[in-house]
């Protein structure tokens, strides 16, 4: 999570992101936590660059990237295009992230981008990537029943017919082949959901499934953690778990990542939540509780996630009676 900071201050940001803020990442402090991981595991071996706005870093950025690519691992950039006001703006951006080595682009779209980023930006930047050697480049779309940039028109926009990583029920479709460039050209058309400065989107503009189908454990809270902005080593990006008793293992810029890992799958809670899921969180600590801390109906697991670590009524319950879980998952 390479700064909190951003070009815009989209209303759904699960990260809480804007202009105003100022924490970020520099390649050194990045360079650091990428050694030790790899020090302690050979696991590693993608790192993903989002934020905030990830290309605020520069330099930085660039040199992030081609350390990786030295290490072995690969790498995607996940962006909202503020940099592509122009093809040849876009055509500079994309030529020097290609020759840090950068695998794969994701450029962010939907309404709440769009007061900040015009779509024609995500048109510049999308064109500059086509034929230039990403092992895929992805739009994202994230929508609801209320969004009017939708993927057709977004499609629309880029005179060609993209595959949806999505289906309509929201699993994976079918794995996007690549094209005879050897790139993988896809929409990622995602579901809204009220994490972060989301939590006030109304339930009008809410995809709900069927709640018993978010009763599931999370697939990243062991597996994919992160490094906020502020050098903590924290449990995922769904969510800004920087701080968060539950969530935030540590400084990793003082301390070493690998042991904070440890830490982190050490961790009651993430046991929980990786093995169990954030609803059977939830409804542990809704047993525990004389008070209705839970909304009725969730649109993803995250926003479970969120409704349980963040609320201090249940943090509470949960920190007073964590130990009742010790035989589950230990």
């Amino acid at each position: 999570l390479t700064a909190n900071q951003c070009t815009a201050s989209c209303g759904h940001c699960s990260m809480n992101s804007s202009p105003e803020r100022r924490e970020k990442l520099s390649y050194p402090k990045i360079r650091k936590v990428i050694d030790d991981l790899l020090a302690k595991s050979s696991a590693l071996g993608l790192v993903i660059f989002a934020g905030g706005e990830p290309t605020l870093l520069k330099q930085d950025l660039l040199d992030a990237i081609a350390y990786c690519g030295a290490r072995g691992l690969k790498t995607r950039l996940v962006t909202n295009a503020s940099w592509a006001l122009t093809r040849s703006h876009a055509e500079r951006m994309v030529q020097s992230l290609r020759e840090a080595g950068l695998d794969e682009i994701n450029f962010s779209a939907d309404d709440y981008h769009l007061p900040y980023i015009p779509l024609r930006n995500i048109a510049n930047a999308w064109k500059a990537s086509k034929g230039k050697g990403f092992d895929s480049v992805v739009i994202a779309n994230c929508y609801g029943l209320e969004s009017t940039l939708t993927h057709e028109v977004i499609q629309n926009e880029l005179g060609e017919t993209l595959p949806v990583f999505w289906d309509d029920d929201g699993y994976h479709a079918p794995p996007v082949p690549a094209a005879p460039d050897g790139t993988r050209y896809l929409l990622s058309n995602a579901r809204l959901q009220r994490l972060g400065r989301g939590r006030s989107i109304p339930d009008s503009a809410l995809v709900f499934p069927e709640q018993q189908r978010l009763n599931l454990p999370c697939q990243w809270a062991l597996t994919s953690a992160a490094l906020s902005a502020e050098g903590h080593l924290v449990a995922c990006c769904g969510t800004e778990a920087h701080g968060n008793e539950f969530l935030d293992f540590g400084d990793a810029l003082h301390q070493d990542a690998g042991v904070l890992v440890d830490r982190a799958n050490q961790s009651l809670v993430i046991q929980a939540i990786g093995r169990a899921g954030p609803m059977f969180l939830m409804n542990f600590v809704a047993l525990l509780s004389k008070d209705s801390l839970f909304a009725e109906r969730y649109s993803s697991v995250c926003e479970i996630c969120e409704a349980v670590v963040h609320n201090p009524q249940a943090r509470e319950l949960l920190t007073e009676h964590l130990h009742e879980l010790t035989p589950l998952f230990k």
